[in-house]
């Protein structure tokens, strides 16, 4: 996250009004949230997909994928 001087709607005093200033804030952290919540869905769905391959092939490698194996009982 990047730190910024905010100077949203300064006033004749070159002040910011405090409500304009959060809400402003507010409106920037829920578009930098929403970004990370993306991102993290991709990474996510990536680990899925790798995660499966991995074990596909884990299983390709041991033979298991083409015999069946039953507990003796």
């Amino acid at each position: 996250m990047q730190v910024q001087k905010l100077r949203y709607g300064v006033d004749d005093n070159g002040l910011v009004p405090a409500g304009r200033y959060f809400e402003k804030l507010a409106k920037e952290l829920r578009a930098a949230n929403a970004r990370e919540h993306e991102r993290q869905e991709k990474l996510d769905a990536q680990d899925r997909r790798l995660e499966a391959r991995y074990r596909r092939a884990s299983a390709a490698r041991s033979g298991y994928a083409h015999t069946e194996t039953h507990a003796p009982m």
